[in-house]
């Protein structure tokens, strides 16, 4: 078994922190949801021939707007593929 340093370990998202996160859904979401969704960026990929996926991608404040994102996906009815931290830290000192 492989033991990984501390300086090797990838970086852990904040609680309480502002975090960049791109998330990835299933289906079409309308780019006009972007203001419900704390202002992230809406791109859907995809279409006539292939599946849509509709990638989601900003700056929220903490964890717990990122749980409200997550839960209006779900309330819609979006399946989650991938939720991706794009520069989360585990040092305060680099907040």
């Amino acid at each position: 078994m492989t033991s990984l340093s501390k300086s090797s370990m990838p970086p852990m998202p904040s609680m309480q922190y502002p975090s960049t996160y791109r998330i990835r859904i299933n289906g079409h979401l309308d780019t006009s949801w972007s203001d419900r969704l704390s202002g992230m960026t809406v791109t859907i990929i995809g279409g006539k021939d292939t599946p849509e996926t509709t990638t989601l991608e900003g700056r929220l404040l903490d964890q717990a707007a990122l749980t409200g994102v997550i839960n209006t996906l779900y309330d819609l009815g979006l399946p989650l593929v991938s939720v991706e931290c794009l520069d989360c830290t585990n040092s305060i000192e680099e907040q």
